[in-house]
């Protein structure tokens, strides 16, 4: 698969776990509803990674191109984004999230996984 379609592919990842946030919401369950934004997030990046011809396989891996993207790019909410929908992550291991949890993170993450993708292979 080359750089392109791998790009593509993680772009449609993405997509699809934004889409299963808002129906874990609906059926009331916080913790996968958490757990699908943060891999929305994580695909997100991995699609602008692939974009450049990068390959992001590790969880550091991961946080490391969003602390360099928010500096490369001088936007701090690519790096608030990334550190709310990890907390989502490690929470879904922790139990106790709430739906108002990921509620109040929820709009700015969405909005930073568009700015993300938008420009990957439109």
């Amino acid at each position: 698969m080359n750089q392109i379609e791998t790009a593509q592919r993680y772009k449609s990842q993405s997509i699809h776990y934004l889409e299963n946030v808002y129906s874990s919401l609906d059926a009331g369950d916080a913790e996968k509803a958490g757990e699908f934004l943060w891999g929305s997030m994580a695909e997100a990046l991995k699609a602008v990674a692939a974009s450049e011809g990068r390959e992001l396989k590790a969880h550091w891996e991961i946080g490391d191109y969003a602390r360099e993207l928010a500096k490369k790019r001088e936007d701090k909410s690519i790096w608030y984004a990334y550190t709310d929908a990890s907390y989502f992550h490690h929470g879904f291991y922790e139990a106790g999230l709430t739906i108002d949890d990921v509620r109040l993170r929820l709009d700015g993450v969405r909005e930073t996984i568009r700015k993300l993708l938008e420009p990957v292979l439109e």
